[in-house]
């Protein structure tokens, strides 16, 4: 982890120089309110606001808010035109949820929203009309976990404050937002809301000003409504299949605001002691239900009835795993980098090392950016540092320009129908990932 803070750190610089579902969870009843508020924008949606001085937190910052398109699917502005890659906005049932396949509905706000866009889209790329202002809300809480942990307190506000006005009074929030007309997808997961959870905790154990108190017991209401008699939480209101990513995810929610709250009033007669409660009973269920054995080493997979593997679960479980004190932990990142990693190949003029997304032979043989950072965060919070993991890293580090913009999102682009899209444009989930390994990796699972 040194040697990569280090060369992140010298990069960087230059860059400067160079300028069983609860019966309210399932109910169908008349959509409901978004909350509303006033949203305290950030630079540079605000030229008095001071800029942040790392130059991959003011890319992310520039990604806030929609992009103008006209009619032909151009930017009014032009930009050059350059070759890029990045991951499948994928954070549906696991991994499986791609870009193409989301569709805005009416919304009743009008108007643009302060959120992050998941993409820079090439002007001249067909989707580019089409997802150009498409935000995930996980995106979103990702960047304001990345702002929190690195001290950018007026950048985590500006989209914090934006989730909370869009939260719904049930606590839940859409799945994605069109940040230019402010219309929802209008599918929740309860993945996006876990992680929606996990910002705001993260904000309120540094600031400790209740700010968004009241945003994190909403989402907190909402999945603890969402759980099975196991424990367990559902993927959303509209399904039943059960993924082990939203359950790391929830579960790890519930405990970090269970030690931040501890007997304390969250929101909704919500306490921190209901909340480890929560978190007992999903992480006994998780380590029973959806990890297996395999010799010496072990592994997580896709979730209850779907024996695929992804990358994404053996990083965050892994970790989840280290905080329960359970000798796993060291087991599935070993599997992690007996099967998932990838070794260097130069695709154009980079030299791409790392992980792909999911293990087996019918898998796509891509290297996953996000995935990739995640794996290196994982093996050094478990005091595993990888020496090919780091170099990985780096490698995608160096597709940044120093970070005057956002790092390509895999070795080369893939849509496939059964694992997922891997759209070939930079990603703001990774340059998020990159920004709290920067910040030394503690901002999340902490």
């Amino acid at each position: 982890m040194r040697r990569f803070a280090l060369a992140l750190v010298s990069l960087l610089v230059v860059a400067v120089a160079v300028p069983a579902v609860a019966p309210a969870a399932r109910s169908k009843k008349k959509p409901e309110h978004r909350h509303g508020g006033s949203v305290d924008r950030a630079w540079p949606r605000d030229q008095s606001d001071q800029a942040p001085d790392n130059p991959l937190a003011q890319w992310l910052a520039k990604q806030v808010g929609p992009v103008p398109v006209n009619a032909s699917g151009k930017k009014k502005t032009r930009t050059p035109a350059r070759s890029v890659v990045a991951r499948a906005a994928a954070h549906g049932s696991g991994t499986t949820t791609s870009a193409s396949s989301v569709s805005f509905g009416s919304t009743n706000t009008a108007g643009s929203l302060l959120l992050v866009r998941s993409f820079e889209i090439p002007t001249t790329d067909a989707s580019y009309s089409r997802l150009a202002n498409l935000s995930w809300t996980y995106d979103n809480a990702l960047a304001a976990i990345a702002f929190t942990d690195l001290g950018y307190k007026e950048q985590a506000q500006q989209l914090l404050d934006q989730l909370k006005a869009l939260q719904l009074n049930d606590g839940s929030l859409a799945f994605a937002y069109d940040v230019k007309t402010g219309a929802s997808s209008g599918q929740i997961r309860s993945n996006a809301l876990a992680w929606v959870g996990l910002a705001g905790v993260a904000y309120e154990r540094r600031y400790g000003n209740g700010r968004y108190n009241g945003l994190t017991a909403g989402v907190a209401k909402y999945l603890l409504a969402s759980r099975r008699t196991d424990g367990l939480v559902l993927g959303g209101p509209d399904v039943q299949w059960v993924s082990t990513q939203h359950n790391l995810l929830a579960a790890e929610f519930f405990r970090e605001a269970g030690v931040e709250y501890g007997r304390n009033v969250i929101g909704s007669s919500i306490t921190g002691t209901a909340m480890t409660t929560a978190y007992t009973t999903a992480g006994n269920a998780i380590t029973s239900k959806l990890i297996l054995q395999a010799g010496t080493q072990a592994f997580f997979v896709e979730g209850i009835d779907d024996a695929r593997i992804p990358l994404d679960v053996q990083t965050l479980g892994s970790v989840f795993l280290k905080l329960r004190g359970d000798a796993r932990a060291t087991q599935v990142a070993s599997w992690m980098q007996s099967n998932l990693y990838q070794s260097p190949r130069t695709v154009g003029s980079i030299l791409w090392s790392g992980f792909k997304p999911f293990a087996g032979s019918t898998a796509p043989n891509v290297i996953w950016s996000e995935g990739t950072i995640q794996a290196d965060w994982a093996l050094n919070r478990l005091g595993a540092g990888s020496s090919p993991a780091d170099d990985a890293v780096l490698s995608i580090l160096s597709t940044t320009n120093g970070g005057l913009i956002g790092p390509m999102g895999a070795d080369h682009a893939v849509d496939d129908r059964a694992w997922g899209e891997f759209p070939s444009w930079p990603t703001s989930a990774a340059g998020s990932w990159l920004l709290i390994l920067y910040g030394g990796g503690d901002g999340l699972f902490t």
